[in-house]
């Protein structure tokens, strides 16, 4: 056997080897994520189809980072290219010659992959670049691992190039080392966290799609083995679905949700990509590195408890690999999940812990057990009382169109907590009844037989109080019949919307009727019909808010409102999909928080656009940013008002006016509903 025999031989047995390797090491992750619990995540396959074409091969999410973003993107592409030509060397190593690509058509693909080759070199030279010079505050893990990945990436593209154009036995045995140094690579990747090379396709196409953020529904009526193990909520790995398990092996620890999130961005202990990181490692049998983590198993060493012998599966996770503290300093905003490229969702995990916490443990925050006990000694989340309720929906006066048994109509009006308790948000329920009775829309509210939506106590963990209310909700519903529910409140758009399909009756084909944003329906309205007249209200910056926003897509209908009503838009620099918190979401209004607080962060940004109104859809972010701005330094000086759109809206028409016949713009309405949800 010649020398060029025997370097064959090896070079082969070390491909087999590798990819014995990667076989192995594949389906360990694969037997890891088979053994959670669950989930469809199968269905709408067009839909499915089209994100594999544009987050998996178009990169779109990656590339939403002009210079990083592009930089991975031709890594990316360039390695797809680059398939054709490590095919075409495994068939020179096994068979000999020149060949598939060197002659006819094929002969045009060479030079293709060339270009490639130095699109990857120019990638690793910015990544590199980025990483161990510029280098981002939240670019800590791994640095050895990155460099050891980037030189070997570089060397892929650099034997590729010399097996090129070096020629002769060089350029065999460069072609030699490409496909060495390349399997190579392949059976480091499943041991790394560039198993996202492999995983992040997977994610993307099988995340969450209608139901976004919707929780996971949970059988409190089903009986469960505490003495086996289970619970309400999750506390151990076991507990995790397959699609949370993919989560895990999928982080790349790149830091954008740690960058994106409010509670990280104002000191506190949550930051999302340790709480990613820090659940993986542990999943893997390894300590998780996480300052957080280390503050989890002081206290589970405090505890006195001991772990030996218990399967990592089986170890509990909270106060021992995830500090309780974070799971209540989540304020859900969703801009982690957002943000992240390879759609982990960081929230669906956190809710369930806390759910553990309340359900299985009672370990509640003071602040939320009073809110509790509010609610069921009183009936709202202050504690009230049912009077107030009344008072509010007698101070109303006629124009409150109170809801009787066995009628049909075309709008309810949820006026909600805030609308019947908050003095602040009262106004805005007045605004929104002086606009419908403006355009003679068919409506009515529930009055004082309103009961509270449950969704901050849903991700405040308290699934009992949630469930209590939705079907007391659920029955108020069954009495009458309407198209609409028109809410103010983008955190009951969510839960009405999509949580109470999991609570509807059997005789009912899923919701039966529309969960539509008081915005929504106003836009609408102004559209087919105009205003008599609107006020200059001069500059008008403009809030969104995290539940109509990233949770349901909503953003242009406010927009078009504040300009209807008269208003200058604004935007502040952080809008839409990358929009900052006011700090409320998750039950964080009800806690004392920890300064800085999320609402001067966002106040700070709202002073400087110069605006001297902010317009919110949210009674939250009304009422956090409210005291944000007051806290400002320069705002007693430059006051900055906060309204809810539909109260500048209402600003355009009269008070006293005869109102327009009532249902004369039903067809019209409903047709326009049909056209914004297309």
């Amino acid at each position: 056997m010649s020398m060029h025999d025997t370097i064959r031989f090896l070079v082969g047995l070390w491909l087999v080897g590798a990819l014995c390797v990667f076989t192995w090491l594949v389906l360990d992750k694969v037997s890891f994520i088979a053994r959670g619990g669950f989930e469809d995540r199968f269905d709408q396959p067009w839909r499915r189809f089209g994100i594999f074409l544009s987050e998996v091969l178009g990169q779109s999410k990656v590339r939403e980072r002009l210079t990083a973003g592009w930089a991975h993107a031709l890594v990316f592409w360039g390695f797809l290219v680059f398939a054709v030509s490590t095919v075409n060397l495994l068939w020179m190593l096994a068979v000999g010659g020149e060949g598939f690509l060197h002659s006819g058509p094929l002969m045009a693909i060479p030079p293709v992959v060339d270009v490639f080759a130095f699109a990857i070199l120019l990638g690793i030279a910015v990544l590199a670049f980025r990483r161990y010079v510029t280098r981002p505050s939240y670019l800590t893990y791994n640095s050895n691992e990155s460099a050891v990945v980037l030189a070997t990436i570089g060397v892929i593209a650099l034997t590729h190039l010399g097996e090129r154009y070096l020629g002769g036995m060089t350029g065999t045995y460069m072609g030699y080392g490409h496909l060495v140094v390349a399997f190579g690579f392949l059976a480091y990747v499943p041991t790394s966290k560039h198993f996202h090379i492999l995983g992040a396709p997977f994610n993307a196409v099988l995340q969450q799609l209608e139901d976004h953020q919707k929780m996971d529904f949970m059988d409190l009526e089903a009986e469960l083995d505490f003495e086996g193990g289970d619970t309400y909520g999750w506390n151990k790995v076991r507990d995790l679905d397959w699609t949370d398990r993919l989560n895990l092996l999928t982080c790349i620890e790149c830091g954008r949700c740690q960058e994106a999130c409010p509670a990280y961005a104002t000191g506190k202990l949550l930051n999302p990509r340790d709480f990613i990181v820090d659940l993986k490692y542990h999943s893997k049998g390894m300590d998780p590195p996480g300052k957080q983590a280390a503050i989890a198993q002081e206290a589970f060493e405090a505890s006195g408890e001991s772990l030996e012998g218990v399967p990592v599966e089986d170890q509990p996770l909270v106060n021992h690999v995830i500090a309780d503290q974070t799971l209540w300093e989540c304020t859900t905003c969703m801009a982690c999940v957002s943000a992240c490229p390879v759609d982990i969702d960081h929230m669906s995990m956190l809710l369930n812990l806390r759910r553990h916490q309340v359900l299985d443990m009672g370990d509640i925050e003071p602040e939320y057990q009073r809110v509790f006990q509010n609610m069921e000694r009183a009936g709202d989340p202050w504690g009230y009382g049912e009077h107030r309720k009344t008072e509010t929906v007698e101070a109303l006066g006629d124009k409150a169109r109170i809801v009787e048994s066995g009628e049909d109509f075309e709008v309810l009006f949820w006026v909600g907590c805030w609308g019947l308790y908050d003095d602040r948000s009262v106004e805005t329920t007045r605004a929104t009844l002086k606009v419908l009775d403006h355009f003679g829309v068919d409506y009515r509210i529930l009055g004082d037989t309103e009961v509270c939506c449950g969704e901050n106590y849903r991700r405040m963990g308290n699934e009992l109080q949630f469930q209590m209310n939705a079907q007391m909700n659920i029955e108020l519903f069954n009495m009458v019949s309407f198209e609409r529910l028109v809410v103010t409140n983008p955190h009951c758009h969510q839960v009405f919307g999509k949580d109470y399909e999991d609570f509807v009756p059997e005789d009912w084909d899923g919701m039966p009727f529309q969960v539509v944003s008081v915005e929504e329906e106003v836009n609408r309205l102004v559209r087919h019909h105009g205003l008599p007249g609107a006020p200059n209200q001069g500059k008008v910056a403009y809030h969104d808010s995290c539940f109509y926003g990233r949770y349901n897509g909503i953003y242009e209908e406010q927009r078009a409102l504040v300009q209807m009503g008269g208003g200058d838009l604004v935007e502040l620099d952080r809008n839409r999909e990358e929009s900052f918190c006011c700090g409320a979401g998750g039950g964080n209004f009800w806690r004392e928080e920890a300064e800085p607080r999320v609402s001067w962060n966002r106040a700070a940004e709202i002073m400087e656009s110069g605006a001297p109104t902010l317009a919110v859809s949210c009674p939250f972010c009304m009422a956090m940013l409210e005291d944000g701005l007051k806290a400002q330094e320069g705002f007693e000086e430059h006051p900055v008002k906060v309204r809810h759109v539909v109260e500048l809206v209402a600003d355009a028409i009269p008070d006293e006016e005869p109102e327009m016949a009532a249902g004369s713009v039903g067809a019209e309405t409903a047709a326009g509903g049909h056209e914004a949800q297309e």
